[in-house]
């Protein structure tokens, strides 16, 4: 049999020919207030104003977020018809079962170890990166509990003057903002400042620019890992044979 080998252009025309294109999977956008510019110059003139108070150096000034991941990572890509305007992935099913991945940046450009919850009710066993916190817990998100733990094992141990004046941006999710996390930032001399709700898709620094990137980059890899084990499984079966 004749190897057989085809240009763009030829790969262009087959799809042309039976009204084809590619297509990104359909998502449900966020929804902006009514009063968008209004909220932005309030928090913006919010951290202008604690900027001037305290003087706080790059180091100190951070933004956290959480993320979800899941098992199973869709490519957002198929083939449809033109025109298509609902586009369905096929995927294995688990592409709903998540853990949660908690980024944290400084303004200088540091990175703080991620924490990663599963949903389960003790942490597994399994040999995980040195600089990667796990934890664990029924729901597999952030709670009043894991924020605490954060506080302790991620915030203040950024650096060794870590009880500084600092400011920390994030969301209103329900567990950043209960009493006792308010006030274990209070004790660690840390001003809290809370992005309007429906606004994190434009302030959340790390919701615009950082956590696509690094689901992008946790896909590669993971895609990778299964490309390698693929070779080496039929490596192994046609040596074997």
């Amino acid at each position: 049999m004749q190897s057989f080998a085809f240009s763009n252009k030829w790969l262009d025309g087959l799809m042309s020919c039976n009204n084809l294109s590619n297509c990104h999977c359909t998502t449900i956008a966020q929804h902006l207030p009514d009063d968008l510019i209004e909220k932005q110059q309030e928090f913006l003139a919010f951290i202008t104003y604690r900027q001037i108070q305290h003087d706080y150096p790059l180091a100190f000034i951070g933004n956290m977020d959480e993320t979800p991941v899941s098992f199973d990572l869709p490519s957002n890509t198929t083939i449809d018809e033109l025109g298509t305007r609902t586009v369905s992935i096929r995927t294995t099913g688990h592409e709903r079962t998540n853990f949660t991945v908690v980024l944290t940046c400084m303004a200088d450009g540091t990175k703080l170890p991620p924490l990663i919850i599963f949903k389960l009710k003790k942490i597994p066993k399994g040999n995980f990166p040195s600089g990667v916190i796990v934890r664990a817990n029924p729901t597999g998100w952030m709670n009043e509990n894991e924020m605490l733990y954060w506080i302790e094992n991620v915030w203040i141990k950024r650096a060794r003057l870590s009880n500084s004046q600092s400011l920390l941006v994030w969301d209103s999710f329900s567990a950043h903002i209960v009493d006792s996390v308010k006030r274990r930032f209070g004790e660690k001399n840390t001003n809290i400042a809370v992005i309007p709700g429906g606004l994190t898709s434009h302030l959340q620094p790390l919701d615009v620019s950082i956590n696509k990137s690094f689901k992008v980059k946790v896909k590669f890899i993971v895609y990778l890992y299964i490309f390698f084990n693929y070779i080496i499984f039929n490596l192994n079966y046609i040596y074997f044979i």
